[in-house]
């Protein structure tokens, strides 16, 4: 882990985790703003994190920001000075996200602790549903 900088009710919060964590509320402050400049944000947020969890033997969550990076920049580059344009996510769809979130979150899990992965049932849920929830979004 990298140096750290405070602790807070027993945790120790390290610089790039602070760091990480500034940079992420900014790009959340941003993003309410309706400004495109939030994306750049998210990405410096999500690369920082990566090296974070990765650190922290969360395999599953470091590799998913490489995900969020990807949308960052795809929401860069397509998000229009009016913003999205949201939908309705019919029942049929929601069925299949909770299926599909369920059978990869078995999958995964299993895989994530043969590798010697830390917190492997937790970070594999956080993975799978993020990943769903950031393809649902697009």
């Amino acid at each position: 882990m990298s140096y750290i900088l405070f602790t807070a009710w027993g945790y120790q919060v390290s610089v790039l985790e602070f760091v990480a964590s500034v940079t992420s509320l900014t790009g959340v402050w941003l993003g309410t703003t309706g400004k495109r400049i939030t994306w750049p944000w998210w990405a410096i947020s999500s690369a920082l994190y990566a090296i974070f969890f990765y650190q922290a033997n969360l395999i599953a969550s470091a590799g998913l920001q490489f995900v969020f990076i990807a949308a960052a920049t795809s929401g860069w580059k397509g998000w229009a000075p009016t913003g999205a344009k949201p939908g309705k996510l019919v029942l049929r769809s929601r069925i299949y996200a909770v299926l599909w979130i369920l059978g990869l979150w078995l999958a995964l899990a299993p895989f994530l602790s043969r590798i010697g992965a830390a917190a492997t049932v937790v970070d594999s849920f956080l993975f799978v549903g993020s990943l769903i929830a950031q393809i649902l979004m697009v």
